[in-house]
């Protein structure tokens, strides 16, 4: 009976935020109240009250959803495990960046663009929210172990930066902010205009764009091809 009644109620967790997506898809992530999720749900005011009591927490496991999307902390563990060369790894580490967006893109993406936008002008809304969500951003965990494999390969010999790690990680950074936010617009909230221009943010041309010019930036050693 206890695995029934779980069940249950995890259903009707998921139902609410089936329903909240769906709000947000039509209304910018920031705009929702809970009253647009009851009415979404149908259900009563109560009724959803009994899972999420403020619109915070709906937004907490709404990331914590868009991170938990394809595993992709686990397959992101396995190349940093694999014992491959840094080049290989990286380059798989942005193997794994491109389908991650592009699955975002028609699912979460535009709730975290929206999201994070909002948050620069409300960190104490940040705050409350972030301290809801209870799992790690998989573009945060990319940059990390990407950093992690440059200053492994550099320390070692492999690679030969031609200018300081610290800047080559705030270019990485800058640019992946960078293909978010244009390719995310583009798609979003531009696509008629941007087409119309002939302009086409392709996320996985830019990023592996990125890749072929950071292995330029970091030079690999001669002696270690």
């Amino acid at each position: 009976m206890p695995k029934v009644k779980d069940e249950y109620l995890e259903n009707k967790r998921s139902q609410i935020l089936d329903a909240a997506f769906a709000v947000c898809k039509r209304k910018p992530a920031y705009d929702i109240t809970m009253t647009d999720i009851v009415t979404e749900t149908g259900m009563s005011q109560g009724g959803v009250y009994k899972y999420f009591n403020n619109i915070d927490l709906v937004l907490a496991a709404l990331i914590d959803k868009a991170n938990l999307q394809g595993n992709y902390i686990e397959q992101i563990d396995e190349i940093m495990k694999s014992g491959n060369s840094p080049d290989v790894i990286l380059h798989n580490l942005f193997l794994i960046s491109e389908q991650y967006f592009s699955r975002m893109l028609i699912s979460y993406n535009k709730l975290l663009f929206e999201l994070s936008t909002f948050f620069a002008y409300n960190p104490e809304r940040r705050e409350r929210i972030n301290k809801n969500v209870t799992t790690s951003s998989t573009f945060g965990y990319l940059t990390q172990c990407a950093s992690e494999t440059i200053r492994t390969g550099t320390e070692n010999g492999y690679f030969k930066p031609v200018m300081p790690i610290e800047d080559v990680m705030a270019f990485i950074i800058a640019s992946f902010d960078g293909i978010i936010r244009d390719v995310t617009l583009s798609k979003c909230y531009l696509g008629k205009s941007m087409s119309q221009l002939g302009v086409d943010f392709n996320e996985k041309t830019l990023i592996h764009s990125l890749y072929i010019s950071i292995m330029s930036l970091l030079e690999k050693n001669d002696e270690m091809r």
